[in-house]
């Protein structure tokens, strides 16, 4: 009788448990038993290898296409490595990685027909997800030196599209761009591990380009350039949309250029952008802001964020922000930049901060409040050129303060403000004498507000607060 009313006990929790059953349908569908739930189709039954050597495209390709014509639903990677060139994403399809499934790029450029390994264009509600990889093996679009080969980029390119879900899988190994939503609205990447080679140039983590209503989150980025970088790019054809709210939060990144970036590309306007709760390690340059072509940036903002700089491969300036006004060329449109703020910030580096506008450009409305900078060494700045971010080209006569002597460097602003900011510079070292270097240089400032700044001279006998022709300076 016990052992009869122990079983009637545990029956009902071992049905609750059971799984939804399913079955492979002739097409290849796996129909789930509850009518309600979303069709799944798994490539193996598409005639997927999954052997790391075949070349999966055709059949992968299939499963997207019979999940589209059936309405929408999930094409399921089971564990194995799926070797693919090109594939084309459709509405209302999801792409699920299961764990221990491998999406292989192709090594071969010959099976990219439009050089990216999954696109889309001008879709609707679209998902990649789940534990499994995307691999674009870019290290063999390189040669021995390091130098690019003709490669695939980006790797993951989305046009003209809307409701972009990229959830919780690991993105690795991008021969060139990784992920770029260009007039895309309603994106969500969430939970990405996207690991490049950081000696890989232009390999770029997630690329958002003339894009609204974007949500970075939860993700570890490492990028041999930039790992989150908003654009508003030429490419294709119409007027250049502008890019327009995005918020980046709770992300840990690691990039040989800029881990958190606007620019250079930038054509159309920049509005509404948070970024927050992030943290910054060994990168060539934390946070720029970089307009040369024509567009506005306004209603930026930078929290919570704690960042270490690096030389760029062991090499060259660190930059640990940099906000900065110019044209491309002579022909370039001017662009501006207001209402820029940064708040909660840590910042451990050799190098400086800069922000300088143009003349005819200034930039309007600079915030930055409970900010400390502690520097880490002497970087020798004789010769520094301010960082342009890969830009080749710039109009004659642009002003460059790349080699001024001071920890924070501020040109060509209206409505400066700096409160709770401190410095700190290394401990003396009688052996390595530091060099004369200002806490605060400023030039063609107006409307000036400092509360509560500290910060010194890094030698007793340098001022630590130099000011050259501006007004409205308070204090």
């Amino acid at each position: 009788m016990n052992g009869f009313r122990l079983l009637r006990l545990f029956v009902p929790l071992f049905v609750v448990a059971l799984p939804v059953f399913a079955q492979v349908g002739p097409t290849g569908v796996v129909v789930a038993a509850n009518p309600s739930s979303t069709p799944v189709f798994n490539i193996r039954a598409f005639g997927a290898a999954g052997d790391r050597q075949t070349l999966d495209t055709a059949a992968i390709q299939r499963a997207i296409d019979a999940c589209a014509a059936q309405g929408g639903g999930t094409v399921y990677f089971p564990t194995g490595g799926f070797l693919s060139g090109t594939i084309f994403l459709r509405s209302n399809v999801t792409l699920h990685l299961s764990a221990g499934a491998v999406l292989l790029g192709s090594t071969r450029i010959d099976d990219y027909p439009i050089k990216h390994l999954i696109y889309a264009k001008d879709v609707a509600n679209i998902a990649i997800e789940g534990r499994g990889a995307i691999d674009g093996q870019g290290d063999a679009f390189f040669d021995s030196e390091m130098k690019p080969l003709p490669r695939p980029s980006p790797l993951i390119e989305l046009w003209d599209s809307r409701g972009i879900a990229i959830d919780n899988i690991t993105v690795r190994n991008a021969p060139a761009w990784t992920i770029h939503p260009k007039n895309c609205d309603d994106v969500k990447i969430r939970g990405v591990s996207l690991l490049n080679n950081l000696r890989a140039i232009n390999s770029d983590g997630i690329g958002i380009d003339s894009s609204r209503n974007v949500i970075v989150s939860d993700c570890h980025i490492e990028a041999g350039d930039d790992c989150i970088v908003l654009k508003t790019t030429k490419r294709g054809d119409g007027p250049v949309q502008p890019t327009e709210n995005v918020v980046v939060t709770n992300c840990v990144l690691v990039s040989a250029a800029t881990a958190l970036k606007l620019g250079t590309e930038s054509h159309a306007d920049f509005r509404h952008i948070l970024f927050s709760n992030c943290v910054i390690r060994n990168s060539r340059t934390g946070i720029a802001l970089l307009a040369k072509d024509g567009g506005v940036m306004e209603d930026v903002r930078f929290s919570n964020i704690v960042m270490t700089t690096a030389p760029k491969w062991g090499q060259g300036f660190e930059w640990p922000i940099v906000v900065d006004i110019e044209k491309r060329t002579a022909e370039s449109r001017l662009s501006g930049m207001r209402d820029v703020a940064f708040s909660d910030l840590t910042i451990y580096s050799k190098g400086r901060v800069m922000a300088s506008g143009l003349p005819e450009s200034v930039i309007e409305g600079l915030s930055f409040r409970n900010v400390t900078f502690r520097v880490g060494g002497y970087e020798t700045i004789k010769t520094a050129k301010k960082m342009r971010g890969g830009s080749k080209t710039v109009a004659d006569g642009t002003p460059d303060y790349g080699p001024t002597p001071s920890a924070f460097i501020f040109a060509h602003i209206r409505g400066l403000t700096l409160d709770g900011v401190s410095l700190r510079w290394p401990e003396a070292d009688p052996a390595n004498p530091a060099p004369p270097r200002h806490a605060f240089y400023g030039d063609r400032l107006e409307q000036v507000a400092m509360t509560g700044f500290r910060g010194t001279a890094s030698l007793p006998a340098t001022r630590a607060v130099v000011i050259e022709n501006s007004k409205d300076v308070d204090p």
